[in-house]
């Protein structure tokens, strides 16, 4: 399908012109704007010429705030096209990491979505771009040195038309190089200085050649919703994919919509990350818990019975419990479902039992942004749960002895931007990538992950803990929203945990105008269920590595106010600043 085409912008122009392609679109207040061929094209067209007129050439970034959208992949495809590339910000790091970011990238040019859903923090650096383009009207009062409108950008372009100008486009298209950087995507890790990942326009078409093995599709039925954010490398990768084969694509406005608009859409192929999943399925769990007691107790008994149930040992969908709960809970989620790919993090062990006994086509995958990012998946005809899925076949994957994954391949980085002093710390002697996780290879293939090297914390008394594996085991609960372990440099190991607010309500009876959080964390029954669930997860621990105190906390979890990074994970460092005192008190 991609044969001949070596390219992100050939892929996609591509897969523009293709017969039957019926657009990519994007929610706006209660419709569904569409943006079909012709304008995609053209739009594109005209972004490029504009933005070769401010000055955006080879060694140039293009900076993007801004939620995702058919624009958002314009912008992006429309940059590669003049030989620069863009850079993936966010509004809600630092302004020191904002400033650092658009210095190092060589950033002239930033695009924003508006200039309301910027930080504070941020407003001075805005100015510091060469050219603004806004994708919704600046208020009033502000201003930039040369900025635009997303319509009066394109109308420039549109204006500079000329049989000359098409002549460049096309010999520029015809001369994309493989070696160029079509993206530096800063890492978003909980710890630590990001650090700039090029992408070179080899690394992801490679990337893409090689999922076209895994996840085969078909353009004349299949159905994509996009609900993560493109400024991710996972859901950019995605995007492309299905757009260069030619798939429709619904850009979802937020994801706290994807509720409503799945039986709207009926998508078959979506990508979540484990909190979007673990959400869904709260929202089947809560919808069961409002029904009354006999349709109650039925329900809890098929929900448990799905939780608790190996997916590969008993068919479920081929019961009496799949007629009366489960096919009702797929209408709820569009039963349409032909590929869940879920990426980022390891989902909760009862939730993917759940979904894959209710019958959605759940596949885990693992990689990560230096990877482009995909490393290894399960599909459809390699499906195990509780791995990762076998590598894709245009990398090679090995164990180190200390049981670190490895990996090399053409879809493999070459080295952190303007950081060579990195390189022997990220690369082996053989060129092998260290991805810092640890895991196995089984017998048949599959990939295991168990933890990350460098994430151990040395107690006081000189033991090792690994925090992730407890993490996820205390996450296994549905009114737990996270929890982080601490232990380097103490005494014992302890715990934050994040609680759901709107499912404890439901667990303790209480209606909205009854229910005060502070009497909540009090009492004896929620903290007997909490205790008894930190019981069950030490059982299996080393006793060092056991949680002696715990607090639990309501907290509303996001990218906005800095506790999540943009993949959904917590950010240790911002989450130890801002609950020092329970933290501190626990080991008082």
């Amino acid at each position: 399908m991609f044969k001949g085409l070596e390219s992100l912008p050939a892929l996609s122009l591509n897969a523009f012109r293709l017969p039957g392609f019926k657009g990519l679109f994007h929610r706006k207040g209660d419709e569904w704007i569409c943006y079909d061929s012709e304008n995609l094209q053209n739009s594109i067209y005209f972004l490029n010429i504009a933005l070769r007129e401010i000055g955006v050439g080879k060694g140039v970034g293009v900076g993007i705030i801004a939620p995702s959208s058919p624009q958002w992949l314009m912008i992006d495809l429309a940059t590669q096209i003049c030989g620069g590339y863009i850079v993936p910000l966010f509004s809600n790091i630092s302004s020191e990491h904002f400033k650092f970011q658009i210095e190092e990238a060589h950033v002239k040019v930033l695009v924003i979505d508006s200039w309301e859903a910027l930080s504070p923090q941020i407003y001075p650096l805005v100015n510091s771009a060469d050219s603004l383009i806004h994708f919704s009207p600046l208020p009033d009062g502000v201003s930039h040195k040369n900025s635009f409108s997303w319509d009066d950008f394109i109308e420039k372009g549109k204006k500079m038309d000329s049989e000359a100008e098409r002549q460049k486009f096309s010999e520029r298209m015809k001369n994309i190089a493989s070696d160029e950087i079509f993206s530096i995507i800063y890492t978003s890790g909980s710890t630590g200085t990001p650090k700039g990942v090029p992408i070179t326009q080899k690394n992801i078409v490679s990337h893409l050649n090689a999922i076209l093995d895994f996840f085969p599709v078909k353009p004349e039925s299949d159905i994509c919703m996009s609900i993560l954010p493109i400024a991710h490398i996972f859901e950019r990768m995605v995007v492309y994919y299905f757009s260069s084969c030619g798939l429709p694509i619904y850009f979802a406005d937020s994801p706290n919509n994807v509720g409503k608009y799945l039986p709207e859409i009926r998508p078959s192929i979506m990508t979540v990350v484990p909190r979007v999943l673990e959400k869904l399925y709260e929202k089947l769990i809560d919808g069961a818990n409002k029904k009354p007691i006999p349709i109650k107790w039925l329900v809890k008994y098929a929900v448990n019975k799905a939780k608790n149930t190996d997916p590969g040992k008993t068919n479920l969908r081929k019961t009496i419990w799949d007629k009366l709960v489960y096919s009702k809970m797929r209408a709820a989620l569009g039963d349409n479902f032909y590929l869940l790919v879920s990426g980022s993090s390891a989902l909760n062990v009862s939730v993917n039992r759940f979904l894959r006994n209710i019958g959605l086509a759940l596949y885990e995958g693992y990689g990560l942004t230096e990877t482009s990012p995909v490393i290894s998946a399960e599909c459809p005809r390699d499906r195990r749960m509780g791995s990762v899925g076998k590598p894709l076949h245009n990398l090679n994957v090995r164990i180190s002895p200390e049981g670190e994954i490895q990996v090399k391949g053409p879809s493999v980085f070459g080295g952190y931007f303007n950081r060579p002093d990195l390189k022997d710390e990220t690369f082996t002697d053989d060129g092998f990538f260290r991805t810092g996780d640890k895991g196995y290879i089984d017998v048949d293939g599959y990939v295991w992950i168990t933890g990350r090297l460098k994430e151990m914390f040395k107690t006081s008394t000189g033991k090792y803990v690994s925090p992730i594996p407890i993490e996820q085991a205390l996450s296994q609960r549905a009114f737990i929203e996270g929890a982080q372990v601490f232990a380097e440099g103490k005494k014992f190991t302890s715990a934050l945990l994040f609680l759901n607010l709107d499912i404890v309500r439901n667990r303790l009876r209480k209606s909205e105008q009854e229910f005060d959080p502070e009497k909540a964390l009090k009492s004896r029954r929620l903290n007997a269920d909490l205790q008894k669930h930190v019981d069950t997860v030490n059982k299996r621990l080393n006793e060092w590595e056991k949680i002696k105190k715990w607090k639990a906390i309501f907290a509303t979890l996001s990218t906005e106010n800095g506790l999540l990074t943009p993949t959904l994970k917590l950010r240790r460092k911002v989450v130890e600043q801002k609950y020092e005192k329970e933290i501190n008190e626990m080991y008082e």
